[in-house]
């Protein structure tokens, strides 16, 4: 019972950690425009970059430097596949797997909404930024 209790804490403690990497204020850190207002091509630093998306869920080196990808839900989905390992955890395990894909849901709703009212602006789930060998954005592109 201690057991699950300390793993029950961890989770939340991860989970917390989660939500507030996501970002807050309603913005949508995966639009064009949040992204072109907040990194700028041969300015941008990696540190800024991770100020303000976090670690990156993958990454990429090439001769010509590093791509950092992030994904909109990723936070969600660990959290969830670590939690399915705790005993005990499993209500919280599917509660993220249930908030997964209703983030998902939503976003689907709000891209038909936007192609039903003209709004062009591009979001994605997943962004793509690389950096030249002196750590410096060089570009980034949104899938």
């Amino acid at each position: 019972m201690k057991n699950s209790l300390k793993c029950l804490v961890v989770v939340s403690a991860i989970l917390l950690s989660a939500c507030s990497s996501m970002g807050g204020g309603g913005e949508d850190k995966f639009s064009a425009s949040y992204v072109q207002s907040h990194i700028v091509e041969g300015k941008t630093t990696k540190a800024q970059v991770q100020q303000l998306y976090g670690v990156p869920d993958d990454n990429q080196k090439s001769s010509n430097g590093t791509t950092w990808i992030y994904f909109k839900n990723a936070d969600y989905s660990s959290v969830s596949s670590l939690a399915g390992y705790i005993p005990g955890a499993g209500a919280v395990s599917s509660a993220l797997g249930m908030a997964n894909t209703a983030s998902s849901a939503s976003s689907t709703a709000s891209k038909l909404s936007d192609k039903s009212n003209g709004n062009t602006e591009i979001h994605g789930d997943r962004l793509y930024i690389t950096f030249n060998r002196s750590d410096i954005v060089d570009y980034w592109s949104i899938h």
